[in-house]
């Protein structure tokens, strides 16, 4: 059995143009928005969201915790085996960012003593390979990259892959790297 969402806290890492769409399907299921970023968004931006100052703050409260921030130096291995400590016991963890945000080794542990209720993996370090223990836990579910699994996705993948090499032959930039 899973858990309920109504009425649950969905604490967002990361609430550019994805997070607010996270939260925005997160509301019609009654879900309560918390948010940490790097800067606190625009109050038309905001709609309903509870901004933290700190990713502690943030995951304290989060009894499902979905990461959407872009790759940095600063998000690297960001769910540890310190920050895993913050969140509430039974916590819901989805990862659709990087898969170098998570610590294995920690989440695995935090999976096994049931600190962590379970955890969605769109995305993981090492693709294609993965940790091998994610494979025997039963609270692990693995879609990679299953979010963008539409011909008109992939598509559109394509059309900027063509778009950034002609860029790049006419100027020597391009703009998505």
């Amino acid at each position: 059995t899973g858990k309920q969402l109504n009425g649950e806290k969905l604490g967002i890492l990361g609430m550019g143009r994805i997070g607010r769409a996270v939260a925005n399907r997160a509301r019609s299921f009654g879900m309560k928005i918390h948010y940490f970023n790097r800067s606190r968004l625009n109050k038309n931006l905001e709609e309903d969201a509870t901004y933290h100052s700190s990713l502690e703050s943030l995951l304290s409260i989060s009894t499902f915790f979905s990461i959407n921030c872009p790759a940095t130096k600063e998000t690297e291995r960001i769910i540890n085996q310190k920050t895993i400590k913050y969140f509430p016991d039974g916590a819901v963890i989805i990862n659709t960012a990087r898969g170098d945000m998570i610590d294995d080794d920690a989440m695995i542990s935090a999976l096994k003593n049931g600190k962590i209720f379970s955890l969605g993996l769109d995305v993981y370090n090492g693709e294609p390979n993965i940790h091998p223990e994610y494979l025997n836990l039963p609270n692990v579910f693995i879609l990679p990259h299953l979010g963008s699994a539409t011909i008109k996705t992939r598509r559109a993948m394509g059309d900027l892959a063509i778009q950034n090499m002609e860029e790049f032959f006419k100027t020597g930039n391009c703009k998505n790297k």
